[in-house]
């Protein structure tokens, strides 16, 4: 093998790894669909009625919460969570004295693995 061809084919296996890397990490950003009939918070901010995506960061500590443009609304703080069976992909909390339903976590796909979002506005 000629000298241009090592280095022809170094450099192909580094461009390749390059790829096999950014795929994984797209891959890694996880986007939940949701669409909502009545007003609900999250993290006290006040979303109303429609569609929308939630994107959990790869490593599981933020959520970017945007319309179902892609339009960015916010990125909230969250906290990873596991739970022992599978179930549904959003979970409400039950409203208190008529207030809004506020989403208390997200698990992508419904799977055994998400987040919950943390209440700057709970009392301590």
């Amino acid at each position: 093998m000629s000298k241009y061809s090592r280095i022809f084919c170094t450099a192909a296996l580094c461009l390749a790894s390059l790829l096999v890397f950014n795929e994984s990490a797209i891959a890694q950003r996880v986007t939940t669909n949701a669409t909502f009939t009545s007003p609900v918070q999250v993290s006290g901010l006040l979303l109303p009625a429609g569609s929308y995506q939630f994107s959990i960061a790869r490593d599981r500590r933020s959520v970017v919460v945007s319309q179902s443009d892609g339009r960015v609304i916010k990125t909230i703080e969250v906290v990873p969570i596991t739970r022992a069976k599978p179930g549904q992909t959003v979970n409400l909390s039950s409203p208190v004295n008529g207030a809004v339903p506020e989403v208390s976590s997200v698990f992508s796909g419904g799977g055994t693995a998400g987040v919950e979002f943390i209440n700057r506005n709970a009392p301590k």
